[in-house]
């Protein structure tokens, strides 16, 4: 079965909240929060990171499901927190449970994430991954993003960099 690829509910922020910690907790350094700072957040930033995922025009998150579980989520911002003179999109907060990696449920997630850009309309959309999750670099690449040649250190982890990768939309 196929999982559904749907965009997060206004009311699923404790749904949020336990999926992203999940997340942080399992693949530390494929984020630039950490488990300890989330895990701080009270219930109203989860609670408005849904809402705006749900129905916000400058962003959106996306969850695969099936079955009433959630698989893997995505987001994308009208622009990247870090580089906003930067007029493109960006796709953070990607993430797909162990279990229901290599299934395509990373690549539909990314797409979703492409075709909402598109609609904005943007010329690309852009990413950071850290410069050792070959799985995610893979995913990307096959997903048509290339590097950019922008580097950054990992906030919490400076030693440890990230890459940027764009994706053209025209």
């Amino acid at each position: 079965m196929t999982p559904v690829i749907r965009r997060i509910r206004p009311d699923e922020g404790p749904r949020l909240r336990a999926f992203r910690l999940r997340a942080l907790a399992n693949a530390p350094m494929a984020f630039g929060s950490t488990l300890a700072r989330e895990e701080a957040f009270t219930d109203d930033v989860w609670r408005q990171r849904a809402e705006r995922g749900a129905s916000g025009a400058d962003n959106v998150t996306f969850v695969a499901e099936q079955d009433g579980q959630w698989l893997g989520i995505a987001t994308g911002l009208a622009s990247d927190p870090d580089l906003p003179d930067d007029p493109r999109p960006a796709l953070v907060g990607m993430f797909v449970l162990p279990e229901a990696r290599g299934r395509g449920v990373g690549a539909t997630l990314v797409n979703a994430v492409v075709d909402w850009a598109r609609q904005r309309p943007a010329t690309a959309l852009c990413l950071w991954v850290t410069a050792t999750n070959d799985p995610a670099i893979a995913l990307y690449e096959k997903c048509r993003f290339r590097r950019t040649g922008e580097s950054k250190p990992l906030v919490h982890t400076p030693a440890v960099a990230l890459f940027q990768m764009v994706h053209d939309l025209v």
